[in-house]
């Protein structure tokens, strides 16, 4: 499979009020060769300087805290200098490039000739079944905890979204992406600004866009959910005999994305009641494992499936699981785990890093 190199940067914008030349903070995340490589966030005094209570309560950002910052007229150059030529990413771009377009207009700086994306639009084309594409309710299926409306978590997250579709269409660059997707990038300019997926163009005018609101994200609540229930469409404790649905395509992004296995060596004994032996595999590989056919020395994880299906399996897990406690006894770094813990090393293990 080939390593999703891609190069953009992710931007965030949150506003101080309804007007979209209100920026007050803003966030750039650099992704170099498929990482992030940089980031930088920006507090802005808004010009005309009022916030309101709807905005306050969506961010958090009160007047107080950016009074003594500077206006964006005077942070563009540092701002110029993070985008560079990349092309720039957001989630439900067209309010983050018009913020940014009635910000230059308002500081009456020359608009330069921009390239962008929309994660919204990338999503909706990689994952065509999800039933919300938000970015909170995006991140929540892939597993990325981030603090929402925060410019640089959202930022972050936004080209964690990005990553995920990259790697889950196995593209080796963002042009590789667009093109699998079907979807032409977005470009701006001084004469507006027109969305990638074949949207119309659009001419904006500064009062057009003035008033224009940034549309809420999907908001589901922190997650607590225990392993089984975060799966949501199976329950492995009730129905021993029977082959669940599950998540199988989130399952396989988050292994890509979080690689829990990286390095590791896994054997399969039993029937796993959630997976058939192809998809186990192929699991396990996504998450960076190798698998084995028996246990020896070298196997870190021995995964434990059900025998009640297929007689001659008992004998055989018997087996595997006799060797490997034998090699835990000599010292060997061998785990057995149950099929709901192997799930669990998936679903539910925190990516800390990407």
């Amino acid at each position: 499979m080939p390593e999703f190199a891609a190069n953009f940067t992710a931007i965030d914008f949150e506003t101080a009020n309804h007007r979209r030349d209100s920026a007050c903070q803003l966030a750039a995340v650099r992704v170099r060769d498929g990482k992030v490589a940089d980031s930088a966030m920006w507090m802005i005094r808004p010009k005309p300087f009022f916030f309101t209570r709807a905005n306050i309560r969506i961010h958090g950002i009160t007047p107080a805290q950016v009074a003594g910052e500077p206006e964006f007229g005077e942070l563009w150059d540092e701002i110029s200098a993070a985008f560079g030529d990349d092309c720039l990413v957001a989630h439900n771009a067209g309010f983050d490039i018009g913020v940014l377009l009635e910000c230059l207009r308002r500081h009456r700086i020359p608009i330069p000739q921009l390239q962008y994306t929309c994660t919204r639009a990338i999503a909706r084309s990689a994952w065509p079944n999800r039933r919300r594409y938000g970015l909170k309710p995006l991140a929540d299926w892939l597993g990325v905890r981030f603090n929402h409306h925060d410019a640089l978590e959202d930022s972050i997250a936004c080209a964690k979204v990005l990553l995920a579709a990259g790697i889950e269409k196995q593209a080796s660059s963002l042009g590789e992406l667009e093109k699998k997707l079907r979807l032409k990038r977005g470009e701006a300019g001084t004469w507006g600004h027109r969305g990638p997926s074949g949207s119309r163009w659009r001419r904006v005018s500064p009062a057009g866009q003035a008033s224009q609101r940034k549309q809420s994200h999907n908001v589901l609540p922190p997650s607590s959910k225990s392993v089984a229930e975060a799966t949501s469409d199976y329950d492995l404790a009730s129905s021993p005999a029977a082959t669940f649905e599950i998540d199988l395509q989130r399952l396989l992004v988050r292994a890509d994305f979080i690689r829990p296995l990286s390095g590791k060596n896994v054997v399969f004994a039993g029937k796993l009641r959630s997976l058939s032996d192809d998809d186990a595999h192929r699991l396990a590989s996504r998450a960076g494992g190798d698998c084995q056919q028996n246990v020896d020395s070298r196997t870190s994880l021995l995964i434990v499936g059900s025998a009640e299906s297929i007689g001659e399996n008992v004998g055989r897990i018997d087996q595997e699981q006799s060797e490997a406690t034998r090699l835990q006894s000599e010292g060997r770094a061998i785990q057995i785990l149950s099929e709901e813990e192997f799930l669990g090393l998936v679903i539910a293990q925190p990516p800390e890093s990407f």
